[in-house]
């Protein structure tokens, strides 16, 4: 009998799904189906080498410094819930939200698969979402503040040269600035009751969802969670309002990468602020496009926006060197990143186990 037992635990075990591993080989073959339907890959590298390397290596620090914003910005909402993070946990939180953001339509990725890390370290689900919305909501509104300033800066010039892009950069502010709205209401109770009534209500259509996850019992208990976020939302504002002043500057850092990049062409004739204001423009008209990353929205704008700045047929080289520093570059860092700490996660889990078996006398 005893022997059945122990066979039928072995079967089990063998049954098991490896859901790691799948998900450790499906992010290296998303990448590498990445490089291949990417044709510009082939030319990125050659036109780079043609560039003036002082102007690339500041724009790469421009991107790293813009990382270490987004995971110390994380690191200090979560001080705002007495929750305490660690520097490198911050930073890689922080790259996996960029990562699965720029690989899902309408960047919906990001924050759950955040909340998805931070439940794995025991923070739960209702808390760390909240905090993500946060630094969301903080995100956004230096976004939409730094875009209405450009907008306003740059109207004489649209005006005069490019008329036809102002209905799409007001289109994008209309929309952007509707998502602070929407988030900021999240964190009224009745508001986020009835979110949370209406998943309920979805769930039970379907009963095998709610037979596997408990999914009514994880969504009351998500809300209870969020609500000790909502609760004191006042109380937070001075989290909040250093959460906005830490999201301007990183918002610039992310805007300034193409004007080092402009530079890199040997481009000198256009200022700083110019460049930096039409950035922010492209950013605003596209940021809402349903494709991962805005993909083909932000190539069309990059060619819209910048056609009269890049003027010596290099506009093309242009859009592939910079998405190849603001897009393919986090994109390849985030999947390296998932899957070194999807086995360094397995490694300590397996060190757990046999910590936690009885050794045999």
């Amino acid at each position: 009998m005893e022997l059945e037992e122990k066979k039928g635990e072995a079967q089990g075990k063998k049954r098991k799904i490896p859901w790691s591993w799948i998900y450790i080989g499906a992010t290296i073959v998303a990448v590498l189906l990445f490089g291949l339907f990417n044709q510009e890959f082939g030319n990125v590298f050659q036109t780079i080498s043609n560039l003036t390397p002082g102007f690339l290596t500041i724009a790469i620090v421009v991107m790293l410094v813009y990382l270490l914003f987004e995971g110390e910005l994380i690191r200090l909402l979560m001080r705002s819930q007495k929750i305490p993070m660690k520097f490198w946990t911050g930073q890689k939180i922080g790259l996996l939200g960029l990562y699965y953001s720029y690989i899902t339509p309408s960047s919906t990725g990001g924050q759950p698969m955040q909340a998805a890390y931070l439940l794995r370290d025991k923070i739960p689900a209702g808390v760390s979402t909240a905090v993500l919305l946060i630094k969301f909501f903080c995100f956004q509104c230096a976004f939409v503040l730094c875009s209405v300033v450009s907008f306003v800066y740059m109207l004489p010039k649209l005006q005069a040269e490019n008329p036809g892009i102002i209905p799409l950069i007001i289109l994008g502010l209309i929309i952007n600035g509707g998502s602070i709205v929407f988030f900021r209401a999240v964190f009224y109770k009745p508001v986020l009751h009835a979110l949370c009534r209406c998943a309920k209500w979805f769930t039970r259509r379907f009963p095998k969802l709610e037979k596997r996850f408990h999914a009514q019992a994880a969504i009351d208990k998500f809300e209870a969670d969020f609500s000790t976020y909502s609760d004191d939302f006042n109380a937070k504002t001075k989290y909040i309002v250093l959460g906005i002043l830490g999201s301007i500057p990183q918002f610039i850092l992310q805007m300034s990468v193409i004007y080092f990049i402009f530079r890199a062409f040997g481009y000198h004739d256009v200022s700083y602020a110019e460049v930096l204001a039409v950035q922010s423009l492209l950013q605003v008209s596209v940021s809402f496009m349903p494709m991962p990353g805005a993909s083909g929205a932000q190539e069309i704008g990059f060619s819209t926006f910048f056609r009269n700045y890049f003027v010596n047929n290099d506009l093309y080289a242009a859009v592939m060197v910079w998405r190849f520093f603001t897009y393919y570059l986090i994109v390849i860092g985030g999947a390296l990143l998932v899957v070194i700490d999807q086995l360094w996660y397995r490694k300590k889990k397996l060190r757990e186990a046999l910590e936690a078996t009885p050794k045999e006398e």
